[in-house]
């Protein structure tokens, strides 16, 4: 049996303002972190990360690099995936057949009142490791592991990723999705999570309202769709965002989600807030092997893990975005999707 971790809506605190700068672990962090490095120590990991390089790309966007090769040499193969409403094959890997000493703990729902939610009592949410990281604390969070769930995006998926963030104290904490034919490698619906120590241009860059909690992103290289967790509502924001996910995934667009901690979109406000992105874009099927990287969920939001050292030290801002545009949607079919997700918020 898996350690339990037991959390009430009390405990969704997240990152506030006086935070911001400098934090204390939560309960939260402090469990996850405790267990990581205990399996990292244990040999449960296919790698080590000391030999991870960082730099930060000159230019406006600060993308921030990372040279890590081995993540793409010794990680698992990817499973084949040819659409994004791909069923979930019972024969294929799934998170049911991961070593025991890869769980590292379950995540418990409580109610206020301290007695069980009886429709979570039905959920089991595991924290497990990535066993091929590409930052400290890289875990897989598997939402309903025991529905058997394909990788596509669910409202409580979504809501449980936003709470993950606010059990968090920690401003570099991440949440991020990658939904099939958007470098998803298993057919299993789960969440990558990990700490950045720096900053993202995601974190603080300006978007643009379209309806309701609809906002739009165009400063990235890739134009995609945002949210913003207002007064810990995480009900209503997983329902607009599943919305737009759903959305995604019925028409067959591939879709990243990320999300970070960050500058309130609101410029009168100092609390920071959870920004969250989905980008819409093309479909990828198999791995690009000339490419200094990939481009899925971290990479569309700055953060670059290279896997190809010998073009790890010609990176320039430019030929990061032309990569990354390499994945966006042509402009006519990605206006088509504006219209119609903004026409789901009227």
């Amino acid at each position: 049996m898996a350690e339990s971790f037991p959390y009430s809506d009390e405990d969704l605190k997240g990152v506030s303002s006086t935070e911001i700068d400098g934090y204390q672990n939560s309960k939260f962090d402090l469990l996850l972190r405790q267990k990581w490095d205990q399996a990292m120590r244990d040999g449960h990991f296919r790698y080590q990360l000391d030999k991870v390089e960082t730099k930060i790309i000159p230019g406006k966007k600060k993308y921030v690099a990372q040279l890590n090769v081995k993540r793409a040499t010794e990680r698992r193969k990817p499973q084949e995936i040819t659409i994004v409403k791909q069923q979930f094959d019972a024969k294929q890997f799934n998170f049911t057949k991961i070593k025991s000493e890869e769980i590292l703990f379950e995540l418990e729902k409580v109610a206020s009142n301290s007695l069980c939610n009886g429709e979570n009592l039905k959920r089991r949410t595991l924290v497990i490791v990535n066993v091929s990281p590409l930052e400290y604390g890289h875990i897989l969070i598997v939402p309903d592991i025991d529905a058997f769930f394909p990788q596509i995006l669910t409202q409580f998926a979504i809501k449980t990723a936003l709470e993950c963030m606010l059990l968090s104290s920690h401003r570099g904490f991440k949440v991020g999705f990658n939904s099939l034919c958007a470098f998803a490698s298993v057919n299993h619906l789960h969440l990558h999570a990990y700490y950045l120590e720096h900053d993202l241009f995601v974190d603080t860059c300006s978007v643009t309202h379209l309806k309701g909690s609809l906002y739009e992103l165009t400063a990235m290289p890739c134009p995609g769709f945002a949210f913003q967790l207002q007064n810990r509502n995480t009900e209503d924001l997983s329902r607009d965002i599943h919305k737009v996910a759903d959305y995604l995934s019925e028409h067959e667009v591939a879709h990243n989600m990320f999300l970070t901690y960050g500058k309130s979109f609101d410029s009168q406000s100092t609390e920071p807030t959870i920004r969250v992105f989905l980008w819409p874009r093309k479909k990828f099927i198999g791995i690009k092997e000339e490419a200094a990287f990939n481009v899925a969920v971290v990479e569309l939001g700055g953060h670059l893990p290279i896997k190809v050292e010998e073009l790890y030290g010609s990176l320039t801002e430019e030929s990061i975005e032309e990569t990354i545009r390499s994945a966006c949607l042509e402009d006519q079919e990605y206006l088509s999707i504006k219209q119609d997700v903004t026409k789901l918020f009227s």
